[in-house]
């Protein structure tokens, strides 16, 4: 246990960084891993359900170390088709911090109207965020404000001094500390620690260690007796704050297996049965911050590659043409033929219809199936017939598709 000696002058004194000092052991026991990749699955599968995508579920996948490209892949590049959207600052920041975590650079995203600095956005709606915290209150909330800061940390804007300086001072005023809710104080903690940890930032330095306490007492306060702090829901953005403020509460303040049990307990119950609450608590189930987005390693996704032939031996001209191209891995096969026909538009020129079952094909090289002649084009795996369209069926790795046309 710290005496408020000891305390006080740790307050006065430099730390080598706040990130790195650790809190009490606290991971999930083996037997209940289960409950964690039971949440991680839930997540995946809920992805392609959402009205739009969420770059927290991103985040969360890649700081779990997700070993399944496909979901966090298609999720990534929902995130960069929808980056040019109007979003609040927060929703901004939360883009740039899924795009770190996916080892991708948010100062050129490639979106489908061309390419974009997420990080110029930011900052410019982060201004309108200080400007109007001039007049008492930022434009969205405080919360939002403490991700615009952490996302420009990690991205080492200039004007991150700024948007510390405000978080430092409202967590200075009591009353507006006392309006923050656990999630708030929480992210404003992760914004400040990760500014501390900034060598440059010697302007804010000597602050931060008494706003990180006078934090950490408010998160702690709101602690319930089961280990809950503040709402479930909040509870694993606490542990993240708790885990990388270690030096700023005594081991006695707070049991983190506790806390653990009760969360694992509650996902046990069916607690987290969305994906903003999944991605909120799996963070600290697999011992990961926010803080870890910055140092994520990707490993590289090589592309699959597919053999890809056409045969016509019904009509017109007879013609076989094959061709090899290279697409992302868990691409469908219209992507296939999409980039067939990019590579060699003359030959594998295209064109589908939409369904009820999705896209089908209706015509490949000019040639266009016909109800009245009963043609179609049917489509293989070697010499097996897909059970799958082309929107839905994910070829593998040097695979043989075949096109051929067909009488029914």
């Amino acid at each position: 246990m710290f005496s408020l000696a000891v305390t006080f002058l740790c307050l006065l004194c430099p730390v080598t960084s706040a990130a790195s000092l650790s809190s009490q052991t606290c991971i999930v026991p083996s037997g209940q891993q289960w409950l964690v990749t039971g949440l991680e699955n839930q997540l995946m599968n809920s992805i392609n359900h959402l009205c739009s995508p969420d770059p927290s579920a991103l985040i969360a996948l890649n700081l779990a170390k997700n070993q399944d490209v496909c979901v966090p892949g298609q999720l990534l590049q929902q995130i960069k088709d929808t980056a040019a959207q109007e979003m609040t600052s927060g929703k901004v920041a939360l883009y740039v911090l899924a795009l770190r975590s996916s080892c991708e650079n948010p100062r050129e995203v490639v979106t489908p109207n061309g390419k974009i600095n997420l990080v110029q956005i930011l900052e410019d709606k982060t201004r309108e965020e200080t400007e109007s915290y001039k007049k008492r209150s930022p434009k969205t909330t405080f919360y939002q404000l403490a991700l615009d800061a952490l996302a420009l940390c990690f991205e080492e804007s200039p004007d991150i001094e700024n948007v510390a300086g405000i978080l430092i001072k409202a967590a200075n005023d009591l009353q507006l500390r006392e309006d923050f809710s656990v999630d708030t104080a929480a992210m404003v903690s992760l914004a400040l620690v990760c500014v501390y940890d900034d060598p440059s930032s010697n302007n804010l330095r000597e602050k931060i260690p008494k706003v990180l306490k006078l934090l950490i007492d408010h998160i702690l306060e709101k602690q319930q007796e089961n280990g809950i702090i503040g709402n479930i829901y909040s509870t694993g953005l606490a542990i993240q704050a708790l885990s990388v403020t270690s030096q700023f509460w005594s081991q006695d303040r707070w049991n983190c297996t506790k806390t653990l049990n009760k969360a694992l307990q509650e996902a046990y119950l069916g607690a987290f049965n969305n994906p903003g609450a999944i991605s909120q608590i799996l963070p600290s189930l697999v011992g990961k911050t926010y803080l870890d987005v910055k140092n994520l390693q990707c490993l590289p996704v090589n592309p699959i590659r597919v053999n890809y032939t056409i045969i016509n031996h019904l009509i017109g001209l007879y013609f076989e043409h094959s061709i090899i191209v290279d697409v992302p891995p868990c691409s469908v096969l219209l992507d296939v033929l999409e980039a067939a026909k990019r590579d060699e538009p003359r030959e594998f020129s295209f064109k589908t219809k939409e369904t009820c079952w999705g896209p089908m094909v209706i015509s490949i090289n000019d040639i266009k199936a016909d109800e009245n002649e009963k043609t179609y084009w049917q489509f293989l795996s070697g010499n097996k017939p897909l059970d799958q369209g082309v929107g839905s069926y994910k070829p593998s790795n040097n695979e043989n598709i075949v096109a051929i046309f067909s009488k029914y």
